[in-house]
């Protein structure tokens, strides 16, 4: 275990992590206790003070602030008030924007009236975690359980042959796969570059820390088609030569966490990981690192930090992990969704579906499978159409790092490229909907507000930035509101990471929304 597996590891016993506990670690792994210290500040997940014996968290951001999600967290604060045996705390995206407002009793998920029910109610029972339930993806190929790992089984069969590693990248080149994570890179050429590198060992790492409003369909995979991902997984090892695979996790998703754990430990008694997978001679197994929080641990470069036990901070690039990855060594870095794509692309050649999460203003929100180029006006009517029946204002169609679009761009094929043309990305595909009637710069400082609070702080412009954002879209300012854009330029260019680069995209595509609206009046 590396130093944050142990601090996990201390928290999980005592319910925080104590002063002498650090102590003892420090002495016992040689770790100057400076750097234990400097963990548990950094990380949100950890506590330094022990825990009430109800540790209420709600919602804060924009999936749940358009469904009323203030009121349930003021709600929940008020309930909570004077009762020494429960501790409130609004938090950012907990990923569960399809039951919005989201909230968590012990990190139990649950929705805003339960949570309520439960408070008022300590000795009623929490709802227990959920299972999986094993809806049927047509992005899965297997026609049923028996049939799992089966694209895995047939290259397996000439997996030290390197010509078949190559053909495999290339076929999924072929296939238009891309990364379903926001870059939309080529997942085929990517494959080939991480192979290509002389350097071993060679690592696979599945991001599963999806934290942005917005976005959860990784997590329904997750929970409801564990072995697409498993499998994607597998032949990635196989395409550049991999012995070693980790699934890093947002802790908010336990009984995913738990789920994906049941499915490695089936692929094992299957032989499809292990030392020797299906008697071929090739070794390969998956482990699970679950994320002591932060929202910026989703950038590849953070991610590999806190693998290797440091605080989250995104590394200047390049080099790219592809190069130099974790521990120095080349690693292969997909989201969930591409993993689990890569089955049926290998299968037939092509990606026929996609998934799309849509929160915000519709009657039912939730993860939709759909094919490229569907518009947001089929993904609402799926959803049950807009509440209350109300016009649609704008949207965002990959997720809060994406520009806004609106009523206009209802028919608009939402692919990369025609979505590049207006203006806007495909990004993380979550599609979140606002309706008319809602305070635009309110949705505007709601999100800025995400990115100033999960800043790292590691770099200014991030950090200065983000606040000076948050201040000016507070005070409605018209002089402020005109600065946004050369902020949001500066930021863009100086920023180290994605999150400082993009914080203030949504910002300036709404304000520019709010000029032709009003003619530059501010609202």
């Amino acid at each position: 275990m590396n130093r944050i597996e142990e601090l996990i590891a201390l928290q999980d016993e005592h319910g925080y992590l104590r002063d002498e506990d650090l102590r003892a670690l420090a002495a016992r792994t040689h770790a100057p206790l400076y750097e234990l210290e400097g963990l548990r500040s950094f990380y949100p997940h950890f506590r330094s003070e022990p825990p009430a014996r109800l540790e209420v968290r709600a919602c804060r951001d924009l999936a749940c602030h358009l469904r009323d999600g203030g009121a349930a967290l003021r709600d929940l604060e008020a309930r909570c008030e004077g009762r020494p045996d429960a501790h409130f705390e609004a938090v950012s995206c907990l990923g569960r924007c399809d039951s919005a407002p989201a909230c968590a009793i012990n990190d139990v998920p649950l929705g805003a009236d339960e949570a309520a029910a439960c408070l008022d109610d300590p000795q009623r029972a929490l709802p227990p975690s959920p299972s999986a339930r094993g809806r049927r993806f047509e992005l899965d190929p297997h026609a049923s359980a028996d049939d799992h790992y089966a694209l895995a089984r047939a290259w397996l069969s000439a997996a030290m042959d390197p010509s078949r590693a190559t053909a495999l990248c290339e076929r999924l080149e072929q296939s238009g796969l891309r990364g379903m994570g926001g870059a939309g890179f080529p997942t085929g050429r990517k494959w080939k570059l991480v192979a290509a590198e002389a350097a071993t060992p060679r690592t696979v790492i599945c991001n599963a820390d999806e934290s942005e409003p917005g976005t959860f369909k990784d997590r329904v995979l997750l929970a409801e088609a564990p072995h697409l991902v498993v499998e994607g997984m597998l032949l990635a090892a196989l395409a550049i030569g991999s012995h070693a695979g980790w699934v890093y996790i947002r802790h908010e998703y336990g009984p995913e966490q738990r789920i994906l754990q049941a499915e490695i430990e089936r692929a094992r008694a299957l032989g499809i990981l292990g030392d020797d997978v299906l008697g071929s001679g090739f070794a390969f197994d998956l482990r699970i690192f679950v994320s002591p929080g932060g929202y910026v641990l989703g950038e590849e470069t953070a991610l590999l930090e806190a693998l290797e036990g440091r605080r989250g901070e995104p590394r200047n690039k390049p080099p790219y992990p592809g190069v130099v990855g974790l521990y120095g060594k080349p690693t292969l870095i997909n989201n969930v969704e591409t993993f689990a794509q890569v089955p049926r692309a290998l299968h037939t050649g092509r990606v026929a579906t996609k998934l799309f999460a849509v929160s915000g203003d519709v009657v039912e929100p939730g993860v939709v499978e759909a094919p490229l180029g569907t518009t947001v006006s089929q993904l609402i009517d799926r959803c049950g159409g807009l509440r209350d029946r109300r016009a649609l204002a704008a949207f965002l169609p990959g997720g809060a790092s994406t520009g806004f679009l609106g009523p206009e761009h209802a028919d608009l094929p939402l692919d990369w490229d025609s979505l590049k043309q207006a203006g806007s990305a495909l990004g993380s595909a979550a599609v979140l909907v606002v309706a008319e009637g809602a305070d635009l710069l309110d949705v505007a400082l709601n999100l800025t507000a995400f990115f100033r609070n999960e800043s790292c702080g590691k770099c200014v412009p991030c950090r200065v930035g983000t606040e000076k954002a948050v201040e000016i879209l507070s005070a409605r300012d018209p002089v402020g509101l005109a600065q946004l854009a050369g902020l949001h330029e500066a930021m863009e260019a100086t920023s180290i990471c994605g999150l400082g680069q993009a914080a203030l995209i949504p910002v300036t595509s709404l304000l520019r929304r709010i000029d032709a609206e009003t003619g530059g009046r501010t609202p």
